[in-house]
């Protein structure tokens, strides 16, 4: 068994609203224990000790001001220091339990032993260094609408930033014939094909790290639960690549201004809202491409 020396110890004072977020990206990116005080908006997250702790604390410090833009909120405030030996670096598996993802469908980690129920299906993974374990209210909601889609006939699949691919899996697991999961970052396309393997579903499933604009073709669903300035960055290809009369499912979108801006953008694309759905202060928006506007 590996010994770690020490460990690094952040400590995040952040509104309440961005906990989640905050959380599910140190227990996917940096691999760490992550613990939320019991009276305040405080995280602690533990790791073992890096190379660099600096370069961590900086990454850290960049998503919270990207989220804190997003989200309209005061800057969380981000400090470290050296914990002496403990093995931190699978300490965060304590807090990935099985769990609903959206209604028949459980997500299990490897190291959990589950038993599905008849009506459910499961995913069976590990986040690995990659954001994305679906605790998160835009994933739920995202994998909701597309489950939905799914079921309604949709064969292909496009999954823009897929992150460990846990849509891409529910997808394929719920009768997409063909899903394609692209993310520009190369862990996240380690752990997605892992994850993919893992569950018997690269058959189904095509992982890479090709650019959106590369692309062609056309899906019958392309989705993307990503953040809200890239979603518009993104329009004009994700429309491109989504067959007429098809689905775009966005989710990463504040409820509000950032909901109708969306709204308001992929209309003037062609794409008409058919259904939102709302938690906490998080929107997600299944609209369908005009027959009028074939590429």
């Amino acid at each position: 068994m590996k010994t770690v020396s020490s460990c690094l110890c952040l400590t995040i004072d952040a509104d309440v609203m961005a906990l989640d977020a905050i959380g599910d990206f140190c227990l996917g990116v940096f691999n760490a224990a992550v613990e939320q005080s019991a009276d305040r908006p405080v995280l602690r997250v533990f790791l073992a000790l890096p190379e660099n702790p600096a370069a961590i604390v900086t990454q850290l410090e960049n998503y919270c001001q990207q989220l804190a833009k997003a989200l309209s909120i005061a800057l969380p405030r981000v400090s470290w220091k050296i914990l002496p030996a403990q093995d931190w670096g699978s300490r965060w598996k304590e807090h990935f339990h099985p769990f609903t993802l959206t209604p028949g469908l459980v997500i299990a980690p490897t190291w959990k032993e589950y038993a599905a129920r008849p009506t459910e299906k499961v995913i069976v993974m590990d986040p690995g260094m990659a954001f994305g374990t679906g605790h998160h209210a835009t994933t739920s909601m995202a994998a909701a609408l597309l489950l939905e889609t799914v079921a309604a006939g949709a064969e292909t699949v496009l999954d823009v930033g897929c992150g460990t691919g846990i849509l891409a899996m529910a997808a394929a697991l719920f009768g997409a014939g063909q899903v394609l999961a692209i993310d520009n970052d190369p862990l996240a396309v380690t752990a997605a094909r892992e994850n993919v393997a893992r569950n018997d579903l690269s058959a189904k499933i095509g992982i890479s790290g090709d650019n959106l604009s590369s692309l062609s073709g056309n899906f019958h669903i392309v989705i993307a639960n990503i953040v809200y300035d890239v979603l518009l960055d993104l329009a004009l290809d994700m429309v491109r690549l989504t067959a007429p009369g098809g689905a775009l499912i966005l989710s990463g979108i504040l409820a509000g201004k950032q909901e109708e801006s969306i709204i308001r953008h992929f209309a003037a694309l062609g794409c008409i809202g058919s259904d939102q759905r709302r938690q906490n202060e998080w929107a997600a928006l299944r609209l369908h491409k005009n027959f009028s506007h074939a590429q």
